[in-house]
């Protein structure tokens, strides 16, 4: 069955928006990379540079860029239990598109914004769209819960961890605790809603207007249908679960090897495995950095992570430089690649329900003002994952 065009409008996204911060995130990024290569490094260490094997910074590019495509099979799995079916092709550009906006956006948080505005496009409900990114998130948080005793004691052993580091590392897992709190209270609750308890606390002159009371109507809606997709999902089997659970296992493992790969390059193999223990916090700290794409303070807190690892702060330096390249610039290009397609796809083409869901259900009678992100919760780490 061919899924009919929607008669809502997708959300809008602010493109102005996105161009500030990626022109702020660029601009910083290179600022930082140019004051740590005046500041640390030698002739020498730039020299090494050109020795650099393009056959390892290849292999760390796909490794990092590769590491989406599980993250699009999970989710090709996690939507399968609205009785949707999307597009791997366009589950492909969500998650690299997500990653774009991640990228471009304080403490990456556009990353999860950005997946469910274009699921809803692609035909999900907004409280299906939230619930999909959300229970990924979540799998991610089980799987840090589960390792975070096994990483505190792999960073003291291999990396010099200061305690303002063991700070962030105890507020990744503080929220995470949190997250999985709240997604418990959804699934013990999907009857619950949001609109009537915020009707009776709002003051008198917005209760007596029908575009607020049609908003917390739309609120109750799709908090309503973020916990009945929440309990869809559990529903999934342990089969499809366990499935899901070991390709986010893939995704982080993908990503915590693009850097040490890239070690091996520059003729830095002996810490190879130190390096994979250094990424791992690397990876927990991004999250809590306000700048656009982790710029500046990303670059500093990467140089002193690998640098209590490497032989000196120039090796560091010039690995800061080479993880740049891999994670951001790379990733901006294909990203920003991805997210023009979307955008293309917003302009051309109305909203559509996927083939074989339910999509006179939540069709034509859907308002022209849904949103998406109705129930939202916070997540670990800005990408979703």
């Amino acid at each position: 069955m061919e899924g009919k065009a929607m008669p809502d409008k997708a959300p809008a996204v602010d493109r102005s928006k996105i161009r500030r911060g990626l022109l702020l995130a660029v601009s910083i990024s290179a600022f930082a990379l140019v004051v740590i290569s005046l500041l640390t490094m030698q002739r020498e260490t730039l020299s090494a540079l050109s020795r650099i094997s393009p056959l390892y910074v290849a292999a760390a590019v796909f490794l990092s860029l590769g590491r989406w495509l599980w993250s699009a099979l999970r989710m090709r799995i996690l939507v399968s239990s609205t009785g949707k079916r999307v597009p791997f092709f366009n589950l492909v550009k969500t998650v690299y598109g997500g990653y774009f906006t991640g990228i471009v956006t304080p403490w990456r948080a556009g990353g999860v914004a950005g997946e469910t505005v274009f699921l809803y496009h692609y035909g999900l409900g907004a409280g299906e769209a939230t619930a999909v990114v959300s229970f990924g998130a979540c799998i991610s948080t089980v799987l840090l819960i589960l390792f975070f005793p096994l990483a505190i004691w792999l960073a003291e052993k291999y990396v010099r961890v200061t305690v303002t580091v063991k700070g962030f590392l105890f507020s990744a897992l503080g929220i995470g605790v949190i997250f999985l709190a709240l997604v418990l209270l959804a699934l013990l609750r999907p009857q619950a809603t949001v609109g009537k308890p915020l009707a009776r606390r709002s003051p008198a002159f917005l209760k007596g207007r029908k575009g607020y009371r049609r908003f917390l109507e739309r609120l109750s809606e799709e908090t309503n249908r973020f916990a009945l997709a929440l309990r869809a999902l559990v529903n999934l089997g342990w089969k499809k679960i366990l499935l899901a659970t070991l390709l986010t296992l893939l995704y982080w493992v993908t990503g915590f090897l693009a850097v040490p790969v890239a070690m091996l390059g520059l003729g830095y193999g002996s810490y190879f495995w130190n390096a994979i223990v250094a990424q791992l916090i690397v990876q927990l700290l991004l999250p809590f950095i306000p700048t656009p794409g982790s710029s500046g303070i990303g670059e500093v807190g990467f140089l002193f992570v690998y640098g209590s690892i490497l032989p000196d702060m120039g090796a560091a330096a010039l690995l800061t430089l080479v993880w740049r390249f891999i994670d951001f610039y790379v990733g901006l290009v294909v990203g920003g690649g991805a997210f023009l397609i979307i955008m293309r796809d917003l302009d051309r083409t109305p909203r559509r329900a996927p083939a074989g869901g339910p999509s006179d259900r939540e069709g034509s009678d859907e308002p022209a003002d849904a949103l998406p992100g109705a129930g939202s919760a916070a997540v670990v780490n800005g990408s979703g994952e």
